[in-house]
């Protein structure tokens, strides 16, 4: 479908306004970049280094993860800064003083409180009926702003009730990830999961899954059979309008032969 023009103007606007002037430009903060966002919050950079760059170093310094970021506090955040500007003295994180970090870790710390409110019914999601869309759902939220491939799993118990929210099991590139199916199920396994939901991101946003993608589904199933922890579904996660506007591919749904048959 072609790109509403409003929209290519948008797009075409990012690199002239300053970050709070495409923040009130954008339809939703969903099509602005990471460090962009992070700019209206640190409002200012410093002498040789403008807000974008500063932000685009702090989330550098979490390892590009925005996850590890956004779970910080402000002790945390400051002792990433200082070894972050050790490490790499080329291309320090200055500027960002203890009103800063505090204002920060205020509202990272307010957008967790929020996806937990928003979360608090996750123990009670009965995942005995329409298990795929729902878990999608949960999935989504886990995986929002993410750039690169994301896998993680769902332990839930022998109601199919999730135990906890998602618990991420490796990160990759924009088109990859090694996933260990030990490490899988040894997490499974602490959470005391009676079953496991799958699922990974495709960041290009087609959700078709890949040979890979299938042959890790078996290694998962085989896995899990011999542990006892079923392995539900295994869902590749795309752009929301993809998979005639599921959002998500459901393996189990595509190749139930991968699957044991008693799960």
């Amino acid at each position: 479908m072609a790109e509403l023009p409003s929209r290519k103007r948008f797009r075409a606007a990012q690199g002239a306004l300053g970050p709070r002037e495409l923040l009130e430009r954008a339809a939703s903060t969903d099509e602005l970049p990471p460090e962009r966002l992070l700019a209206v919050l640190l409002r200012t950079g410093a002498p040789g280094c403008d807000v974008l760059e500063l932000s685009r170093r702090l989330i550098e310094a979490h390892g590009g993860d925005l996850g590890a970021l956004v779970a910080s506090d402000w002790r945390t955040l400051a002792a990433t800064i200082e070894t972050h500007n050790k490490d790499f003295p080329d291309r320090k994180i200055t500027g960002i003083g203890r009103v800063k970090i505090l204002e920060l870790a205020a509202a990272f710390g307010l957008a967790r409180q929020g996806m937990r409110h928003a979360d608090g019914s996750l123990r009670n999601l009965d995942l005995k009926t329409d298990t795929a869309s729902k878990a999608a759902k949960v999935f989504r939220r886990h995986f929002f702003g993410e750039e690169q491939e994301v896998f993680s799993v769902l332990p839930v118990d022998g109601g199919r009730h999730p135990i906890c929210e998602p618990l991420r099991i490796a990160k990759g590139t924009a088109d990859r990830t090694q996933v260990d199916p030990g490490h899988v199920f040894r997490k499974a396994v602490q959470w005391g999961a009676r079953a496991i939901l799958a699922a990974h991101n495709h960041p290009d946003g087609e959700p078709a899954p890949s040979e890979e993608d299938l042959a890790l589904t078996r290694r998962l199933a085989e896995a899990g059979r011999l542990i006892g922890v079923s392995l539900l579904d295994h869902l590749v996660l795309g752009a929301p309008g993809s998979a005639g506007g599921k959002g998500y591919v459901s393996v189990r749904a595509l190749r139930p032969d991968l699957f044991d048959s008693g799960s």
